[in-house]
């Protein structure tokens, strides 16, 4: 199943418009490009109606007026779909009502990655009425499979509803830190078994469909910092195995990239720091070889797959 976390419909009515954000996208049934596939990527625009931390360069009213110019310069050039990479607002659900419009300026489908910022907002939604939704799922255009992980599976911002999904997290991030491993911080979550076994059966799949795959999540995979998934070394393997050629994540707002193996792994810039920078990027991906046309600030890459 491509789509396997349907809301609920106790989840549904909690999270009232907010639900919009469990919604897959609804790509079109052909490349605009029949050779190369073209996607737009943001991150982190974290709005709240809160005044600017300056000394961190935390701007977090200034997403009102960067997404509409990420979302103009996307609506200007021939893509298959744009997403956003995770935490679309800051700390209260009641943001989304002044962002989410924006979207709909959009003309192409929309792909979303429901960041730690997200999870922590739509949790005050839920209580401990209903279970903190899982948002994992693919997309597929042909020849092509999209797959979109999602690392609040096992974190601290579970309730008590998603049974021992916390207990888990807290386990991990205890196991991390007597190991003195970098991304054991409580703002990071995990992928959890049924995900990953999910994760590998999609990967499976699109082998025998001779389809190719581009991986989305929020936590970074790779390289190590103290922003990474909890356990993305597990992950890391499993798309190193099956010659993955990119993955993208946000979370860590300065940027990163790394190559393992084959695959290429992107940390796009936040679009949050700054008062007025507005970083996003255009990939393109041909048969052989992926470039990433950066924007507002975030880095340019191109290289052989």
């Amino acid at each position: 199943m491509d789509y396997p976390c349907a809301l609920s419909a106790t989840q549904r009515a909690l999270l009232g418009e907010a639900a919009a954000l469990f919604t897959p996208p609804a790509v079109g049934r052909t490349l605009r490009d029949s050779t190369t596939l073209r996607f737009g990527l943001m991150t982190d625009p974290q709005y709240a109606d809160v005044d600017a931390d300056v000394a961190q360069q935390l701007y977090y009213r200034h997403a009102l007026q960067k997404l509409p110019q990420a979302i103009a310069a996307f609506n200007q050039q021939p893509l298959d779909f744009v997403v956003t990479l995770g935490d679309i607002v800051d700390r209260h659900a009641a943001d989304y009502a002044s962002v989410l419009p924006l979207y709909a300026r959009l003309i192409h489908p929309h792909a979303i990655v429901l960041g730690n910022h997200d999870a922590l907002a739509l949790g005050t939604l839920l209580a401990d009425r209903a279970a903190l939704p899982k948002c994992y799922y693919a997309f597929r255009l042909p020849g092509w499979r999209f797959v979109v992980y999602d690392g609040n599976d096992v974190s601290l911002y579970c309730n008590a509803l998603n049974g021992d999904d916390r207990y888990q997290a807290e386990a991990l991030l205890h196991a991390l830190r007597l190991q003195e491993q970098p991304q054991a911080e409580p703002w990071n979550g995990a992928v959890g078994q049924q995900q990953l076994a999910w994760i590998e059966q999609q990967f499976q799949q699109a082998q025998r469909c001779g389809e190719r795959v581009v991986v989305f999540g929020h936590y970074p995979l790779a390289p190590l910092t103290r922003h990474n998934l909890m356990n993305s070394n597990v992950l890391v393997d499993l798309v190193t195995s099956y010659n993955i050629p990119c993955c993208f994540a946000g979370h860590n707002h300065t940027g990163n990239r790394a190559m393992r193996g084959q695959t290429g792994f992107f940390t796009l810039k936040g679009m949050l720091n700054g008062p007025d920078t507005v970083p996003f990027a255009v990939v393109e991906i041909s048969e052989d070889r992926v470039t990433m046309q950066g924007f507002g600030g975030e880095a340019s890459i191109s290289f052989a797959v």
